[in-house]
């Protein structure tokens, strides 16, 4: 299957996540959006999972959306994203972090009222087990940002120009884009499906495109194109899956 997971080996994007999880950089767009949704659309939210979490830069949108406090728990799979996320919240017994799989969560059935999965699912293989996996840890709402169109598109983005004998890239991430019916079908009746539309201040994105490129590369970091994000030459027509149980 080659080498997908490109968080593992991105120093700059470690401490790009760590350096939001602190503060010091402007809330993401996605976290901003994520967090009104579930804010507005969720039955109630005192405890939240949070699957490919990073460093746990969305707990900061959550603090200021909620209205109560939440206990949250972020897994990852990326070990120096735990390292930094463990270390930078550790002042708060109510925030929790793992290393994990969002395809198979080290979680028991229904332990979290919401859990939210974003950014992630676009970049990794098997995204139907990483769905049942989400339903299965959740009481009540599950949030997914992914990339969702009018057809199934699966990309390898190659990170590099090394092509292996059958010409497949050494390197490479996934940015895979599903339709509404593929999800239906993972889903089936366990859950009632609503679509939203990711919302974003085009000026933020291109203010962090412009600084981001740098170290991410113009083929990495995401930018604005007559209202539209693309990553390199791909466009990404975010939504906010929301499955309610």
């Amino acid at each position: 299957m080659g080498n997908w997971n490109y968080w593992t080996d991105r120093s700059y994007y470690h401490k790009e996540l760590a350096d939001r999880a602190k503060g010091l950089k402007s809330e993401m767009e996605s976290a901003k959006q994520v967090a009104k949704v579930v804010h507005d659309e969720a039955k109630s939210c005192h405890s939240i999972l949070d699957a490919g979490c990073g460093t746990g830069h969305f707990i900061l949108s959550f603090e200021k959306q909620l209205k109560n406090d939440f206990k949250y728990l972020g897994i990852d799979i990326t070990e120096q994203h735990i390292i930094d996320a463990k270390e930078i919240f550790k002042e708060n017994p109510n925030y929790q972090f793992m290393l994990g799989d969002v395809r198979k969560l080290p979680v028991e059935d229904k332990s979290y009222e919401v859990s939210i999965c974003c950014n992630t699912i676009p970049h990794i293989p098997n995204i139907d087990q990483a769905i049942k996996e989400l339903i299965r840890v959740t009481k009540n709402d599950v949030f997914i940002r992914m990339l969702v169109g009018n057809e199934v598109l699966i990309t390898k983005k190659g990170l590099s120009d090394e092509l292996d004998a059958n010409g497949e890239p050494a390197s490479f991430m996934y940015v895979n884009i599903y339709d509404e019916n593929y999800i239906k079908k993972i889903v089936g009746d366990l859950g009632e499906i609503n679509i939203y539309d990711d919302e974003f201040d085009a000026a933020a994105i291109m203010k962090h495109y412009e600084e981001h490129k740098a170290s991410a590369g113009n083929n990495i970091a995401t930018r604005i194109i007559d209202g539209s994000q693309f990553k390199g030459h791909l466009m990404l027509p975010w939504k906010i899956v929301h499955i309610k149980l």
